[in-house]
């Protein structure tokens, strides 16, 4: 009696082991790298979704790591050295009308932080002054905000920089450096850099382009959002739910908690005065609406966009540059 009571208490708990283990297994967190540029503002709430435990809350790992330039940051989003990397979203469908498997998931900024900057000093007043002129870029000769800027000047300012040879592309980190050296005329930044520079009172803004678009256009305008890799989708539409879910509640966070942004600008050298306006630029920056109506609106800028760069650019933007298949129903 007492050896088959043995055999059966065993057998049960082989079955325990054997059921505790999947569940086990499925409570593992799923590794997500997350890709970025250096001193983005999409660190914030990249940040605060880790150290708040909102990443794990949806089961998943968050490892956010950032390249020094944009260049370096779509390689590695073609590369599939990220599952996640953010970016301007004319990029990504440019990617996909090239054939590269890469699908925006979400929207994140709308171009609140986007300015170009001059000196203090310097006699341009306004985006039409600068024709002519040396203008810097962080964004690459096909970035969003690069493309922005040369609609805006060829459709509305007389002149596109990008054929007259007067861009020049460098790290976000080294521009307010070649302007205040005077090896540019104004540079085209992002925040947290756009606002430090404002806030240090040696640079000033001639424009947000964003703001430009908006009144030239009449329309808002959508710079960056996040995007994955055909692969990952596949194999992960679970974890990329929850990615969505986890960054909405980090932005949500973000916009209620200002405490986030001294944290923050302590990192990147604001003082107590300055940390509003850097508060106030990245909350109206972000986005959190994302539908087919939203993405078919896209195609305006897609067109002047064509117009400006030429064929061969945003020929047409392929459905699958997009997606709305995680976005909380």
């Amino acid at each position: 009696m007492w050896k088959s009571l043995a055999i059966r208490l065993c057998r049960l708990a082989l079955l325990a082991a054997a059921t505790w283990y999947p569940a086990a297994q499925a409570a593992e967190p799923v590794t997500i790298r997350l890709g970025d540029l250096a001193q983005s503002v999409n660190g914030i709430a990249s940040g605060v979704m880790v150290s708040q435990g909102i990443d794990k809350k949806y089961g998943l790992k968050v490892e956010y790591s950032v390249y020094p330039t944009l260049d370096g940051l779509f390689t590695a989003i073609r590369g599939k050295q990220v599952d996640i990397g953010f970016g301007g979203w004319t990029a990504f469908a440019q990617f996909r009308s090239k054939g590269v498997p890469v699908t925006m998931l979400y929207p994140v900024g709308r171009g609140a932080s986007l300015d170009v900057l001059v000196t203090k000093d310097s006699p341009i007043r306004s985006l039409a002054d600068l024709k002519g002129k040396r203008i810097g870029s962080y964004a690459g000769a096909a970035g969003t905000a690069t493309v922005l800027l040369r609609v805006l000047t060829s459709k509305y300012f007389g002149y596109d920089p990008g054929t007259s040879g007067q861009l020049q592309y460098a790290g976000p980190g080294l521009l307010p450096s070649l302007l205040e050296k005077g090896e540019i005329s104004a540079a085209l930044l992002f925040d947290p850099l756009a606002a430090k520079a404002i806030a240090s009172g040696k640079f000033r803004s001639i424009g947000n382009l964003a703001d430009v678009y908006k009144e030239k256009v009449g329309e808002d305008f959508l710079w960056t959002g996040y995007a994955t890799n055909d692969d990952f989708m596949k194999a992960r539409p679970e974890a990329l739910a929850n990615f969505v879910r986890a960054w909405i509640e980090a932005v949500n966070y973000v916009k209620t908690h200002p405490e986030v942004f001294v944290a923050y600008g302590k990192q990147f050298g604001f003082d107590a005065d300055n940390v509003r306006i850097l508060q106030e630029r990245v909350n109206a920056d972000y986005v959190l609406t994302w539908n087919d109506e939203y993405i078919r609106y896209l195609g305006n800028f897609a067109r002047l966009s064509n117009e400006v760069m030429g064929a061969g650019f945003l020929d047409s933007v392929p459905p699958a540059a997009f997606t709305t298949r995680f976005v909380p129903k």
